[in-house]
């Protein structure tokens, strides 16, 4: 009897474990962000130089960091543009990290020249979701318009990251673009996803709560792409109208979730 007691305990104890594993993430700068837990881990746009002072963009010692202790198992790119993407750093990640793999549009994958074994091509002809399994957990794949008529050529992918635990869409650069009906197109509602992770001029229309809610109703939001010279003001406000989502300002700032 008395055995089967302690057999139960260590049961519910790794049950209760599991179902309260946390998610890190740490912001890498822009839209960059490497999101771990603890067992998996992906960085998302997060190896890309300085494009402007308008823009974040991850150090030295930061690289060094990613290389030497995040050691993410995918990187991940939304599109090719130099605040989400760098051809020289991803060769280089790629190259001392053996087991990683990377995931891109063919924009970005035709610049990797080497590790050709390690990488997936995101198809951007239509907006079905193509779903790989990596290392114990999934990466799935869509296309998602770039904002911007001027970026019509674009090829921007979106990513649903399914670690188990959470389920984490990333939008990259984009908008809700009503013109064209993308987010009813993209079909995401019934994805169940955990944090949804948007640029944050998708929240400056009056009616993206409603936008939120109705095409992706996730349990919460990561606001990115902040420019370092915005106004303390319009942050501001913009934080006091969305109490619950999390904004991403400053190198290196982590969430637990």
């Amino acid at each position: 009897m008395l055995k089967r007691f302690f057999l139960l305990t260590l049961i519910f104890i790794g049950i209760s474990g599991f179902s309260q594993k946390k998610l890190s993430l740490v912001y890498t700068g822009n839209m960059g962000v490497y999101i771990s837990n603890g067992d998996s881990s992906v960085l998302i746009d997060g190896l890309h130089t300085k494009y402007g002072e308008d823009y974040l963009f991850p150090t030295t010692s930061l690289i060094h960091k990613i290389h030497q202790q995040l050691q993410p198992d995918a990187i991940l790119f939304t599109h090719y543009h130099g605040d989400h993407f760098s051809e020289s750093l991803a060769n280089e990640y790629l190259a001392s990290n053996k087991k990683s793999v990377l995931f891109g549009s063919n924009q970005i994958t035709k610049k990797i020249k080497t590790s050709k074994d390690r990488l997936f091509t995101i198809a951007t002809t239509d907006y079905n979701k193509q779903t790989i399994k990596v290392k114990d957990f999934r990466i799935t794949g869509l296309k998602i318009n770039h904002v911007g008529k001027r970026h019509v050529g674009v090829e921007n992918v979106g990513y649903i990251v399914d670690l188990g635990t959470h389920r984490i869409l990333h939008v990259g650069d984009t908008n809700w673009m009503e013109e064209i009906n993308l987010f009813n197109q993209l079909d995401l509602t019934n994805e169940n996803i955990d944090i949804a992770i948007l640029p944050y001029w998708m929240l400056l229309e009056n009616n993206a709560s409603q936008h939120i809610a109705k095409h992706i109703n996730p349990k919460q939001i990561i606001a990115t792409h902040i420019s370092p010279r915005i106004k303390q003001q319009e942050l501001q406000e913009m934080m006091e109208k969305y109490p619950n989502i999390h904004f991403l300002t400053t190198l290196e700032q982590q969430i637990q979730l």
